[in-house]
């Protein structure tokens, strides 16, 4: 009996054993495939939903401290710089509540930005006035708010960090 014919015969012998190897090995690569497909696709979701979030943003300058308006300033003149907008920003975590109607969130982002932000983004808003705050439609929904709601924002045991983000211009 020679080799093939031995091979042969073990194939035909154990038919059932062999097709039920060869389905499991093509399961499992339909099975890999797919999740390598998901995978990609949820990283690129990600990563299509960060560079939104970040807008025009190339750089952060981040501190545990405040950074002061002059080092704004200085970045500005700075030759290097030129190419870039800057616009100054203070993140913070609290704690929000409204008065009258009971809402309440806990560790909630309070960014601190002025007129420069707004503007570096390319975005057109009324920025508030005076006392007036801008809540994101979440917050706003979460805490039940209405306009000329009174809101409380308590700060939290620390300051998560404040930061001055810069970007390219567009040319």
């Amino acid at each position: 009996m020679t080799i093939s014919r031995l091979v042969f015969q073990s194939i035909k012998y154990y038919w059932r054993t062999n097709a039920a190897v060869v389905l499991g090995v093509a399961v499992a690569v339909a099975v890999l495939s797919g999740a390598l497909l998901v995978g990609d696709s949820v990283r690129g979701s990600l990563r299509a939903m960060v560079l939104e979030r970040l807008g025009r943003t190339d750089q952060v300058v981040l501190s545990s401290g405040f950074l002061g308006e002059q080092l704004v300033e200085k970045l500005q003149k700075d030759p290097e710089s030129q190419n870039f907008g800057i616009a100054p920003l203070i993140i913070a975590q609290g704690f929000v509540t409204v008065q009258g109607n009971g809402g309440r969130a806990g560790k909630v982002l309070v960014y601190g930005v002025d007129a420069r932000f707004w503007n570096f983004h390319g975005v057109s808003v009324d920025a508030p006035a005076g006392r007036d705050v801008l809540l994101s439609p979440a917050l706003s929904a979460e805490l039940r708010t209405q306009p000329g709601d009174t809101i409380l924002i308590a700060p939290g045991t620390y300051v998560e960090s404040h930061a001055t983000a810069s970007g390219r211009r567009p040319r």
